[in-house]
C-alpha cells in the first residue's frame, strides 16, 4: 500500500510532522501518546493480525475519534459531572480495587516460582506408595482419635527405611487395598491425588520417603518409587493453561492467602462507629424516609443530600465514614437504586460489605497503582468507550433543534414510512391441525353452514375461538400465502387451506381496511425524536469534523501498513 493512503487515514486525522512515532504508540493526540496496547483492549475480539491495512485504518480511525470525544467532554465538564462522573468513578473504585486483589492474593499465590513448580508436576508421571493412619474424624477410616494417629505416624516414620517400608505397610497401613497392592498406588499424573498429598508426592525424588502429611484421609507417609518424564510444550507457551489450572488446584491457597490479607487489613484499620453519632444520623435519616422521602420515587441519594457535608458517624482506620464516603459505596452498590438504611444494623452491615473493598481501594491509592502505565491505558480505553454515546447524546442528538416548519415538511415527507396505519384486512378464519378436516369444513361452509359457529367449535387460534372467528385485521406480510390471500380475495369470498407452519387456515375476507395516516398533532410527542434520529448521522460526521480541527492528531503510519 502506498504512504500516500496511509497518511490521507480516509481524511480523518489531521497530520502534523512525518518525524517517526516510537513503536509502542499509535498515534498522538494534542502530545498524548496512544500505546498500541490502547488499541487492542479496545477490540479485545478482533483478529487485528488478520485485517487488511484498509481495515485496519477503519478500526483506528472509529476509535480515535472516540478518544477526540473524552477530550472534549473534559474540557466541556461534561464527563465527570452527574450520574456519568458517579459512573467513572465507581468504575475508578472497582478496578483498583481489583488490582489490589490482584497483586495482593492473586500474583502472592501464583508467583512465577508456583507456576514453575506446578509445571515441573505436569512434566511427569510418578510412582508412589504409601502408609495410612486413619482417624475417627472426617472419612473415619479408623477408630482411633486424631492425637494417637498423630502418634502413631511419628513413631513410624522415626524408624521408616526403604528397605523395611512395605513390612510397615502390611503391619500398620489402613488402606484396605494394602492386601492387593501393598501400598503401591501406581502411577499417576498431577490432579489424580488431593492437593497435600500430590504437592509432599511430587517433591520427591526416586527413593525418597515425605513426611507425614495430612488428608481428609488421615496421615500419610509417601515413597517415590519411579518418576518419569512425558511430553509437554514449553514454559511460556503453556503459562495461561497454567495459570487456569492453578485457579483450580489452589482454591484452599486462595482463600487462605485471601483470609490472612483481610485480617492484616482489618487489624490496622478496624471499623470504629461513634454511637452516639449514629444513632442520630439513623434518627434523622429514619424520620425524613417516613415523612418527607416516603414514596419509591425517592432513593437514599436524596435523602443524604439533606445532610450537611460534615456528617461523620465513624472512622475505618484513619479514615472517616462521612457523608463522601456513605454516598460513594452506596454508588458502588447500585447507581440509581441503592438500599435504605432501616436502623442501625442495615447502616452496620453496609459497612462491613463495603469494608474490605475499601481497603483494598486505598491500598492501591497508597501503592500508587492509580499512576501505573497499565492502568492508565486501561481507563483511557474506558473514557473513550463511555464519552462517545455522551458526546452523542449532548452534542450531536440534542444539538439538533429544527423549527416548526422543519418538523411540518418532515411529517410531509415521512409519513408514508413512519406515520401510516398500513392497510390491512379482517377477515374471519378457522385455523385447523389437518388438512381433510379444513376442506371439509370448506364445504360445509360453501354449502350454507355457520363459518362463525364452526370456528367457535373447532379453530386453535384463542381469539378466535372467542370471537366466532374473527381475528385482528391481517396485514399483507402476515401468515405468509393467507395474509397476501386476503389482499387479492373480494368481501365475503371463501379460500382456502392455507398451510401456516403445521396448521391449516380456511378464510372468508369481510373488509379491506385501506391505509391511513396520523396527524401531526398525533404523533406530535414523537415527531422531534424522529428528526433527531433521522438527521444523527449527518450530524454526528459534522460534529467529529469538529473535533478533528480542534484536536491535533498525529498517526504512526507503519501501524497501518
Amino acid at each position: 500500500m502506498k504512504r500516500t493512503v496511509v497518511f490521507i487515514l480516509l481524511a480523518v486525522l489531521v497530520l502534523a510532522s512525518c518525524s517517526k512515532l516510537s513503536d509502542e504508540h499509535i498515534a498522538v493526540i494534542n502530545g498524548k501518546p496512544v500505546h498500541v496496547n490502547e488499541f487492542y483492549m479496545y477490540y479485545p475480539d478482533l483478529n487485528i493480525n488478520a485485517m487488511s491495512p484498509e481495515t485496519k485504518e477503519s478500526y483506528l480511525q472509529r476509535m480515535l475519534d472516540d478518544y477526540l470525544t473524552r477530550y472534549y467532554l473534559e474540557e466541556q465538564g461534561d464527563l465527570y459531572a452527574g450520574e456519568s462522573g458517579w459512573e467513572v468513578s465507581v468504575w475508578k473504585i472497582r478496578d483498583l480495587a481489583n488490582r489490589a486483589y490482584q497483586s495482593l492474593i492473586i500474583d502472592h499465590v501464583m508467583s512465577e516460582k508456583a507456576l514453575r513448580e506446578l509445571y515441573n508436576q505436569l512434566k511427569y508421571e510418578i510412582n508412589v506408595s504409601h502408609i495410612l493412619i486413619g482417624f475417627n474424624e472426617n472419612l473415619k477410616m479408623h477408630t482411633r482419635s486424631r492425637e494417637e494417629a498423630e502418634a502413631l505416624v511419628n513413631e513410624i516414620h522415626q524408624n521408616l527405611h526403604s528397605y523395611n517400608f512395605y513390612e510397615f505397610v502390611e503391619r500398620y497401613s489402613d488402606d484396605a487395598s494394602k492386601e492387593t497392592n501393598l501400598g503401591n498406588l501406581g502411577w499417576g499424573t498431577s490432579g489424580r491425588w488431593l492437593t497435600s498429598f500430590e504437592e509432599a508426592a511430587f517433591r520427591l525424588n526416586p527413593g525418597e520417603i515425605s513426611e507425614p502429611i495430612e488428608t481428609s484421609f488421615g496421615f500419610h507417609i509417601i515413597k517415590m518409587n519411579e518418576r518419569r518424564e512425558i511430553p509437554l510444550a514449553p514454559f511460556e507457551e503453556i503459562l495461561p493453561d497454567l495459570q487456569g489450572a492453578a485457579y483450580t488446584k489452589w482454591r484452599d491457597r486462595f482463600m487462605e492467602r485471601e483470609n490472612e490479607v483481610f485480617d492484616s487489613l482489618l487489624l490496622a484499620n478496624p471499623v470504629v462507629l461513634d454511637d452516639s453519632l449514629l444513632t442520630d444520623f439513623i434518627g434523622r435519616y429514619t424520620r425524613l424516609s417516613k415523612n418527607v422521602f416516603h414514596s419509591e420515587q425517592f432513593t437514599s441519594y436524596d435523602i443524604l443530600e439533606v445532610f450537611d457535608d460534615s456528617l461523620i458517624v465513624g472512622y475505618i482506620g484513619d479514615h472517616p465514614i462521612n457523608k463522601d464516603w456513605i454516598f460513594q459505596f452506596l454508588k458502588v452498590i447500585n447507581l440509581q437504586a441503592p438500599p435504605r438504611f432501616s436502623d442501625k444494623r442495615s447502616f452496620n452491615a453496609f459497612v462491613e460489605q463495603n469494608h474490605f473493598g475499601f481497603l483494598l481501594y486505598r491500598h492501591a491509592l497508597r501503592t500508587k497503582m492509580d499512576l501505573s502505565q497499565d492502568y492508565l491505558r486501561v481507563l483511557n480505553v474506558y473514557l473513550a468507550k463511555k464519552a462517545a454515546p455522551l458526546f452523542n447524546k449532548i452534542y450531536v442528538f440534542e444539538k439538533i433543534n429544527p423549527g416548526k416548519e422543519e418538523l411540518s415538511a418532515f411529517y410531509d415527507e415521512q409519513k408514508d414510512n413512519l406515520y401510516s396505519n398500513e392497510a390491512t384486512v379482517r377477515v374471519c378464519e378457522i385455523l385447523l391441525d389437518d388438512s381433510t378436516f379444513a376442506v371439509q369444513l370448506l364445504n360445509r361452509i360453501k354449502a350454507g353452514a355457520d363459518m362463525g359457529k364452526l370456528a367457535s367449535e373447532h379453530t386453535l387460534r384463542n381469539i378466535g375461538k372467542a370471537n366466532a372467528g374473527m381475528i385482528p385485521p391481517v396485514k399483507r406480510s402476515q401468515y405468509g400465502e393467507m395474509g397476501i390471500a386476503a389482499f387479492n380475495m373480494k368481501d365475503g369470498e371463501l379460500a382456502g387451506p392455507f398451510k401456516i407452519g403445521k396448521h391449516y387456515s380456511i378464510i372468508q375476507r369481510k373488509e379491506y381496511i385501506p391505509q391511513s395516516y396520523r396527524g401531526i398533532q398525533q404523533v406530535n410527542y414523537r415527531l422531534l425524536t424522529d428528526y433527531r434520529n433521522y438527521h444523527m448521522s449527518d450530524k454526528q460526521e459534522a460534529q467529529r469534523e469538529m473535533l478533528r480541527k480542534k484536536y491535533h492528531v498525529r498517526v504512526n503510519p507503519f501501524f497501518t501498513e
